[in-house]
């Protein structure tokens, strides 16, 4: 599928082996190269045992076609930076009109300044058990880990101080032109 600017796709994660895990029912792309670049505001999630609900705010989400991580930059009612939600997971793919990847249930959180803390470890460890996941996963997953330490230790995209504001940017000029980016 060729994307492009002003597309809308749907997003969804899934468990080692397939299991589904959560969907985000509609996200723009503001950059459909790679590293992608999506957001939705008040987007409507679905979770694995089919009940609905809203994340409210904007979220800007960076995906790659290449890193075990993706990250989903979090603004409050006032369109400032809250913080960095990241999610250890396979690279994504895309299926139609639908982007989707493997969680691996690690995840971290970044606060603006760039302090972070790590979630869910010990799901991790009863899933890599659960799920049996091979050893080279496991390297593969604490790798990613590592690099995406580094990345925010180094400020590289999208943790570098221009990219929340130009991407929130981007999502307002998107919503006011109605899908007629440059």
């Amino acid at each position: 599928m060729n994307l492009k600017q002003g597309d809308t796709i749907r997003i969804e994660s899934f468990k080692h082996g397939g299991t589904f895990h959560r969907a985000w029912k509609e996200s723009v792309i503001l950059r459909p190269e790679d590293p992608l670049i999506l957001a939705n505001h008040d987007a409507e999630v679905i979770e694995k045992d089919g009940r609905e609900r809203i994340f409210p705010g904007l979220a800007v989400c960076h995906f790659s076609r290449r890193d075990w991580f993706h990250t989903v930059v979090l603004f409050d009612g006032e369109y400032r930076l809250k913080q960095y939600y990241c999610n250890i997971a396979s690279p994504f793919w895309l299926e139609g009109k639908t982007l989707r990847y493997v969680d691996y249930d690690l995840d971290l959180v970044a606060e603006p300044d760039l302090t972070f803390r790590w979630l869910d470890e010990d799901e991790f460890s009863a899933n890599r058990i659960l799920y049996g996941y091979p050893d080279d996963l496991v390297r593969r997953i604490h790798d990613a880990r590592n690099r995406l330490e580094e990345r925010i230790r180094g400020r590289e995209e999208p943790f570098g101080p221009g990219f929340a504001p130009f991407w929130c940017k981007r999502w307002f000029e998107w919503t006011n032109r109605k899908g007629k980016m440059e």
